[in-house]
C-alpha cells in the first residue's frame, strides 16, 4: 500500500490504496505489462545508427556523462468491461532500474465523451469493452502501439519523455523518483487506425456479414483485440471479425522494406 518500492519511493505516484484502485478515475484492472525492447534517449534508440544518435546521448547507456539519458520503460493499463467514468489510462513507468520503478507520464484517448446530461471530460465505457485499452506493443524508438477494441488502434510517442519531465532541482534525479519531479512529461498523439473492411469492397459491412459479429464483442465492428509491432515497421491488428491488417504509420516507414498496398495499384488501373 505504500508504494510500488517502498514508502519513500512514489511508486503509485503519492496515491493513496483507494485512490489507486478507484477505476473511475482510471486506475486499478491493471491488465497489461509492455516493456521496451530497447533503451531510448530523445526519440532514438540502440537500434538507430550511432551516427545518428544527437550529442546528449554520448555513446550509450555506459557513457559516464550521458548514460543517465538512456532510459528504460514498461506500459502499463487497466481493461474494463465497463466503466462509467473513464476508459483507462496508459501509465508510462521508468523501469530503468528495475528495482526502483518511477511514474513518468500517462496517457488517456483523446477527446471528451458524451452522456445524456452532455459532454463527459473524457469517454467511457457502457459495456461490452468499448474503447478499454487491451493488447499493446513497442517500436524502437519510444513508440508504443495499443488495441482499444472499439476505438481502434493507437500509436503514440513516449520517445521524448525523459527530456520533457520537470525536475524539482532542474536536474534529473532517478535516485530520487517520482519524488523529485514537479510535473511528468506529456505522452504525444501521433494516430489511430480503425478497421473499417477491405477498401476495396464496396458495402463491406453487407457483403462480409458485420452484422453477425458475436454480441461478447457489442455487435460491433471494429473490436480490435490484439496487435504486433514488425521492426520493418508495420502493425499488425486483430480485429476480431473482419481479420487482420497491416497498418504502417508514416512515423515507422523504413525505405529498405518498401511494400507498396496491392489494393492501391489495383485502384490505379480502373
Amino acid at each position: 500500500d505504500e508504494g510500488w518500492y517502498g514508502p519513500e519511493g512514489g511508486g503509485h505516484a503519492n496515491m493513496s490504496p483507494e485512490e489507486w484502485l478507484d477505476s473511475n478515475q482510471g486506475n486499478d484492472n491493471i491488465h497489461y505489462a509492455v516493456p521496451n525492447d530497447y533503451l531510448i534517449c530523445s526519440g532514438i534508440s540502440t537500434y538507430d545508427p550511432v551516427e545518428e544518435w544527437p550529442a546528449h546521448c554520448g555513446t550509450g547507456f555506459e557513457d559516464p556523462t550521458y548514460g543517465i539519458n538512456w532510459r528504460h520503460y514498461t506500459y502499463i493499463a487497466p481493461e474494463y468491461g465497463s466503466n462509467d467514468n473513464h476508459t483507462g489510462y496508459i501509465w508510462t513507468i521508468d523501469t530503468t532500474d528495475p528495482a526502483q520503478p518511477f511514474l513518468v507520464s500517462k496517457w488517456k484517448l483523446p477527446g471528451e465523451g458524451m452522456k445524456e446530461n452532455g459532454s463527459h471530460p473524457q469517454h467511457w465505457i457502457p459495456g461490452g469493452y468499448i474503447f478499454s485499452p487491451h493488447n499493446g506493443d513497442t517500436g524502437p524508438s519510444g513508440h508504443v502501439y495499443y488495441t482499444h477494441y472499439h476505438a481502434g488502434a493507437w500509436m503514440t510517442d513516449h520517445g521524448e519523455i525523459w527530456d520533457d519531465l520537470v525536475w524539482e532541482n532542474g536536474v534529473p534525479e532517478p535516485s530520487r523518483g517520482f519524488q523529485a519531479i514537479e510535473q511528468l512529461a506529456e505522452t504525444r498523439t501521433v494516430g489511430y487506425y480503425l478497421p473499417a473492411g477491405p477498401p476495396w469492397i464496396e458495402n463491406a459491412t453487407e457483403v462480409l456479414g458485420y452484422d453477425m459479429a458475436d454480441c461478447w464483442a457489442s455487435c460491433m465492428i471494429p473490436f480490435d483485440w490484439g496487435l504486433q509491432y514488425d521492426p520493418r515497421g508495420f502493425v499488425y491488428i486483430s480485429e476480431m471479425v473482419s481479420g487482420i491488417y497491416v497498418v504502417q504509420f508514416d512515423e515507422d516507414y523504413d525505405p529498405r522494406y518498401d511494400y507498396p498496398p496491392l489494393w492501391t495499384e489495383l485502384m490505379d488501373d480502373e
